[in-house]
């Protein structure tokens, strides 16, 4: 009985953990359910939008940093963190609580929506 209690125990670990950890492309993951980073475009996002807590902690203080400075550069109030594109095109809006294939096309992106808004 333990030991089936373990083996199931294990299963599901290794299940998250490949879930938690998912690559969608040559520069993104998502390092959690909720939460897609890009390296390339240098950002993580939730499902609000751009996450400046999220891009520290999962691709470091310089990239915080260095996103801070363009929000700083253009101005927070011309700076909408809802709607963005990443690296691949990928374009999602956090108010329709969708990812389209990229900003003019609109055809849907499931599993970054699945992974954002979900």
């Amino acid at each position: 009985m333990t030991m089936k209690l373990l083996a199931t125990a294990t299963l599901i670990c290794c299940a998250y953990s490949a879930q938690a950890n998912t690559k969608l492309d040559e520069h993104i993951f998502s390092p959690d359910q909720g939460i897609i980073c890009d390296h390339k475009a240098g950002f993580c996002v939730d499902s609000y939008g751009i996450s400046m807590a999220f891009t520290k902690e999962f691709l470091g203080q310089a990239a915080q940093d260095k996103m801070m400075k363009m929000i700083n550069d253009v101005g927070t109030k011309n700076f909408d963190t809802s709607r963005y594109s990443l690296s691949n095109k990928v374009y999602c809006d956090s108010a329709q609580k969708a990812c389209f294939t990229d900003r003019y096309q609109k055809l849907p992106q499931e599993n970054y929506s699945q992974i954002l808004f979900n």
